[in-house]
């Protein structure tokens, strides 16, 4: 790898440690397959099926028989369908993720040599941020709901369910490392709307217009120049492109397709990934939920007094699951809007300024 391939790739370091634990890292510098990853596949794997077997059989023998039926039921499809997730994680990762993660690095090599990138660190400690905050939330909520459930059934109900908290930190993982390829299509995508509007700030109006009544060079989207731009999360782009001329805006056009292409690959990597993701937080708040207004209600009883701590609990878990959806959608938004930056730019150039024709 040379410079800049490195730095993308190092940008991802504090996330694949974590996705490494679970096996499903597929942010790698060599697409080949090597033997401690097939055997860390195999182990891991059949350690997250094994206790999902186990768990399950003590809450058949042991459990299951104090527990009302929607409750039983719900558990029981959600312990199922986080296992089938997983194996779909590891199909992705190694059967298709591999195969491509490193040319997916050349990628954007080329492209960051064109745009001038140097914001690997500010992304880095975005998803460090996005990691600590997360890692916490999980941490908090899975601590304090072990809490409320020990003082209400004793230490062996509450082990039993902790399998729960791995599978809910491998979907807080799937969904960080979806998050991370996000934010660099954000930081690379928002180079380019800079790039294109310098442009559009040097060429000439049309003389059939009375004028161009827009001169501030920040009229585009004015909250991001307010806050994104606060977090310095690309170089100045007149330092870059000085004056994007006609070879400067083709580069520009091929770094956007190259950009595109780049997007495609973490749709299909990611997209099915996430849906079932997606699903599968809906089916926890379903539950959460449940348990919450049960015990509120009374209607779940438990051995031991402990009020309405498992319900608040529960509430902890839900607003844990929505905050990743919230996150996603935000990241998700974001690149919209930079995209659309980059457009309405386009379409301003076009109606209200005289591109040369080589550049129309």
């Amino acid at each position: 790898m040379n410079n800049s391939q490195q730095n993308t790739y190092k940008t991802f370091t504090p996330l694949i440690w974590i996705l490494k634990i679970f096996a499903i890292n597929s942010n790698v510098e060599d697409a080949r397959m090597t033997l401690s990853s097939i055997i860390r596949i195999i182990v891991t794997a059949s350690i997250l099926g094994t206790l999902i077997i186990i768990s399950f059989y003590f809450k058949v023998k042991y459990i299951f028989s104090d527990i009302i039926i929607s409750i039983k039921l719900t558990d029981a499809i959600q312990m199922v369908y986080d296992y089938c997730q997983y194996i779909v994680d590891l199909y992705f990762v190694y059967k298709y993720g591999r195969r491509i993660s490193a040319e997916y690095f050349k990628q954007y090599d080329k492209l960051d040599k064109v745009l001038g990138m140097n914001s690997y660190q500010t992304i880095k400690k975005r998803i460090i941020k996005l990691i600590l905050l997360f890692t916490g939330l999980w941490i908090v909520s899975s601590s304090f709901d072990m809490f409320a459930w020990v003082l209400s059934y004793g230490w062996r109900t509450p082990l039993v369910y902790s399998v729960a908290y791995i599978y809910l930190y491998i979907k807080i993982a799937t969904m960080l490392d979806f998050t991370s390829h996000v934010i660099h299509a954000e930081v690379r995508l928002k180079i380019i709307g800079d790039l294109v509007q310098v442009h559009y700030n040097d060429t000439e109006c049309s003389t059939d217009l009375i004028g161009d009544c827009i001169f501030n060079k920040n009229w585009l989207y004015a909250n991001e120049n307010s806050s994104t731009s606060k977090r310095k999360l690309h170089p100045d782009p007149i330092k870059s492109l000085p004056h994007p001329g006609h070879h400067e805006v083709k580069s520009l056009t091929r770094c956007y397709l190259m950009l595109t292409e780049q997007v495609v690959y973490v749709n299909s990597m990611y997209g099915l990934r996430i849906l079932l993701n997606s699903l599968s937080l809906l089916i926890d708040m379903v539950r959460y939920t449940n348990i919450g207004v049960r015990i509120v209600l009374k209607s779940q009883d438990t051995p031991y007094d402990s009020g309405y701590l498992p319900a608040v609990s529960n509430l902890i878990r839900l607003l844990t699951c929505a905050a990743i959806f919230v996150n996603l959608a935000d990241h998700c938004e974001n690149v919209y809007r930079k995209r659309e930056r980059i457009i309405t730019i386009i379409d301003h150039l076009l109606i209200y300024k005289s591109p040369s024709k080589k550049i129309q």
